[in-house]
C-alpha cells in the first residue's frame, strides 16, 4: 500500500481494561488514580510480556470543558522535562461514570505527585480517595488527536506509536456487537494477538468510524488482514 502525507484529526476511543488502584503514596494528598493493569488487555492478556506500556488514570473531581483541559495539559507538558502522553476521557464501573486524564509511559511513577500538581495549580482538581479495588473490569472512553499515516483504502497507522493502527468501518458498531465480532475474528487463527477497540474521528461535518488495532510490530500487511476479516464478518452480519 503507499503511504500518504499524515492527516490530523480529532476523535476519541472506547475500549475495555482491567484497572486497579494505586495504594502508595506517590500520589498527591487526598487524590486517587488507577493503573491499567494490562494495558491493551486483547493483547497483552493474551501474549504476557513484561515490557509493556505504562497508563495511569488521574480522577477528576468533577467534569471541566475540553478546552481547559487542553489549555492546561499544554501548560503542564511546558512545564515538565518528560512526555506525559495526556488525554481527557472519562471511565465507567461500577455503575458510576468518572472523569479522568490519562497519563501514558511517565518514566516514574514518582513524577505523578508534580504532575497533579501542576494541573492543579491550573485549576483542574482531582478526586477524593475512596474504595479501593484491583483488577476491576471498566469502559474507557477518550476524547484525542490522531496524527494518521493513510495507506489508502481507509487504512491508517498512528505516526506516534507503529504498534497502532486503524481501519474504517462502514457503519457505527455499538460496544457489545463489536466484542462478540472480535471473537468472532480472533476464531481465524492466522490472526490471533491483537488488542481491538472502537475509534471514530471527525470529518467534512460527520463522523468517521474505526477500529483501532493495538499489536507490537504491526505492518500493514497484518492490518489489512485484520480489517478484511472484521469486514467480512460484518457483511455476514448485515445479511
Amino acid at each position: 500500500m503507499k503511504k500518504l502525507g499524515a492527516i490530523d484529526r480529532y476523535g476519541g476511543v472506547l475500549k475495555e481494561e482491567p484497572l486497579s488502584c494505586i495504594t502508595n503514596d506517590i500520589l498527591m494528598k487526598n487524590t486517587c488514580a488507577l493503573e491499567a493493569v494490562s494495558p491493551y488487555f486483547g493483547y497483552y492478556d493474551e501474549t504476557p510480556r513484561t515490557n509493556r506500556p505504562k497508563m495511569l488514570y488521574l480522577m477528576l473531581a468533577d467534569y471541566f470543558p475540553l478546552e481547559k483541559l487542553i489549555r492546561a495539559t499544554v501548560k503542564v507538558q511546558e512545564k515538565v522535562k518528560f512526555p506525559i502522553g495526556a488525554v481527557t476521557g472519562n471511565i465507567t464501573m461500577f455503575n458510576q461514570t468518572c472523569y479522568v486524564i490519562r497519563l501514558i509511559n511517565l518514566q516514574n511513577y514518582s513524577q505523578i505527585h508534580a504532575v497533579q500538581e501542576l494541573y492543579d495549580k491550573e485549576g483542574v482538581q482531582f478526586k477524593s480517595p475512596g474504595k479501593k479495588f484491583a483488577n476491576e473490569m471498566a469502559m474507557i472512553k477518550l476524547r484525542c488527536f490522531f496524527t494518521l499515516i493513510p495507506y489508502g483504502d481507509g487504512i491508517y497507522k498512528d505516526q506516534a506509536d507503529p504498534n497502532i493502527g486503524f481501519f474504517e468501518l462502514p457503519y457505527y458498531v455499538p460496544w457489545d456487537n463489536f466484542k462478540k465480532i472480535t471473537d468472532e475474528v480472533k476464531f481465524d487463527t492466522d490472526l490471533l494477538y491483537f488488542d481491538a477497540a472502537t475509534a471514530y474521528f471527525y470529518q467534512d461535518k460527520g463522523v468517521v468510524d474505526m477500529v483501532r488495532i493495538y499489536r507490537e510490530n504491526l505492518d500493514e500487511e497484518k492490518l489489512k488482514m485484520i480489517r478484511n476479516r472484521y469486514l467480512k464478518v460484518l457483511e455476514t452480519i448485515r445479511t
